[in-house]
């Protein structure tokens, strides 16, 4: 029950308004006066004496303020303890003063409507007012407001809450959240921004990426035209040796013949000439097996093209194209392949990742000059899977490195012939163009295996890089 009903059930229970008519106070009483031997008792004047302390006592001890005006002129008759701390007015300033006088009614309308809810529904109920204290500062209320008649009077009983505080919280909760999404706002912004810089920054970066990774490929490709150009020297330099020796002979041969050609440089003739053509066919099959292989190479780089081959030849091309590098290296290189392993895959992908697997391992494993062992190794795991090994007896990998080696610009030798993208391009090749998988295991100073796990026949989803 709020303060309001508590006020007029005690009105209701026969605590009447004596106490506020003037009844003891030497103030003229509204009840109208009665022959003398209708006088109450003392008895009964007594009892309603104490009932008029307990309607003053409640009256004054409610938390909310509450105020009894008469209808008919519309003056204050009584207000309790709490009036004079929410107004500011003191209670003998407002008896018998209307609250027009009083000048209290921030917002004048506010008063027609609450007197016209009074008149349809016959009371309210927790009514937004806004009052004016004394000093002329606006506080804000929660007003309820009730009629009741005695004495063949009606008056009118308001019960004011102060909600100042509250609409002072309520107002600041609003400005900060208000605050709060400005700031939300401002950031969302930043991060917005700041996301389209990085996705920039990242799709700047994919580029750089795919034009290091182009730029490593056709240096792997110039770096094995270097080597086989240098490497076919030899052959064709040694046959143009013999053949311009050779032709030197037959025009010395020539001479002899006209001044009398004796059996003896016949024969010389006859085994120079054989010996010249062993050296050159010799040559010449060299430099026709170097030919093939680069050019079997050249092309299965450039075009990627999905064929079946056999992994022996592709191992034993790899190994001729980059003997001259191996050579300069001073490293040896081994290749144990086991015989009838067909593939149908990407036989230029699959020839990339060993060239850099193996150059990897001449740049790396071997430090200082030493010379070391790379050994290839391949045989067949199942009936649809081959394992391919590149080992070397190097220094190895420490493990704090070894998670790393597929990284991207990771290198233990930047600035010295490591560019950190030849093991990141095994990775992606072996993985989305063979469809296989690649791990690597190594312990420092023992060695490094890397480990080609991939299908005899390459996905139908997979596409060269």
């Amino acid at each position: 029950m709020g303060t309001l009903g508590i006020a007029l059930a005690l009105l209701a229970a026969g605590l009447g308004l004596g106490f506020f008519l003037g009844r003891r106070r030497g103030v003229s009483t509204v009840v109208p006066e009665v022959p003398m031997e209708a006088v109450f008792s003392v008895e009964a004047e007594e009892s309603l004496r104490k009932r008029d302390a307990i309607f003053a006592k409640v009256f004054n001890l409610v938390p909310d303020t509450l105020t009894i005006t008469r209808m008919a002129d519309g003056r204050y008759i009584e207000v309790n303890h709490n009036w004079e701390a929410l107004s500011g007015f003191t209670r003998e300033e407002a008896i018998g003063h209307t609250s027009a006088e009083l000048d209290i009614w921030a917002v004048l309308e506010q008063r027609t409507q609450l007197i016209g809810i009074l008149q349809r529904e016959g009371e309210v109920r927790d009514f937004d007012v806004t009052f004016k204290r004394k000093q002329g500062q606006q506080f804000y209320t929660k007003v309820s407001a009730s009629t009741f008649e005695s004495d063949g009077e009606k008056y009118l009983m308001l019960a004011v809450k102060d909600i100042t505080a509250q609409r002072t919280a309520e107002q600041a909760i609003r400005d900060i959240n208000q605050q709060l999404e400005e700031r939300v706002r401002q950031r969302t912004l930043k991060l917005e921004q700041a996301n389209a810089e990085l996705a920039q920054a990242l799709d700047n970066l994919h580029r750089a990426q795919d034009e290091l990774v182009r730029s490593e490929k056709m240096a792997a490709l110039g770096s094995l035209v270097a080597g086989v150009a240098h490497e076919l020297n030899t052959p064709i330099g040694n046959s143009l040796t013999v053949a311009t020796t050779l032709e030197h002979r037959l025009q010395a041969f020539e001479g002899q013949i006209k001044a009398g050609l004796r059996r003896s440089e016949l024969d010389q003739c006859m085994a120079d000439a054989r010996f010249a053509t062993e050296v050159l066919v010799r040559n010449l099959m060299r430099a026709g097996d170097l030919v093939r292989s680069f050019k079997q190479v050249a092309v299965d780089r450039a075009s990627s093209q999905r064929r079946q081959f056999n992994l022996q030849d592709i191992v034993s091309e790899i190994v001729i194209t980059l003997s001259p590098v191996i050579s300069r290296s001073g490293c040896e290189v081994q290749a144990d392949i086991a015989s009838g392993l067909e593939l149908d895959s990407y036989p230029g992908p699959l020839g990339q990742v060993l060239d850099n697997l193996i150059n990897n391992a001449m740049t790396h494993a071997f430090v200082d000059g030493k010379r070391g062992r790379i050994e290839v190794h391949a045989h067949d795991i199942n009936a649809d899977e081959v394992q391919i090994e590149v080992r070397d007896n190097g220094v190895g990998i420490p493990a704090d490195n070894l998670k790393r080696v597929f990284d991207p610009f990771f290198t233990t030798r930047l600035g010295q012939g490591g560019s950190g993208l030849g093991l990141h391009i095994v990775h992606n090749i072996v993985t989305e163009v063979l469809g296989g998988q690649v791990d690597v295991s190594s312990q420092p100073g023992a060695g490094t295996i890397f480990t080609l796990r991939v299908p005899l026949r390459a996905p139908a989803s997979a596409q060269p890089a």
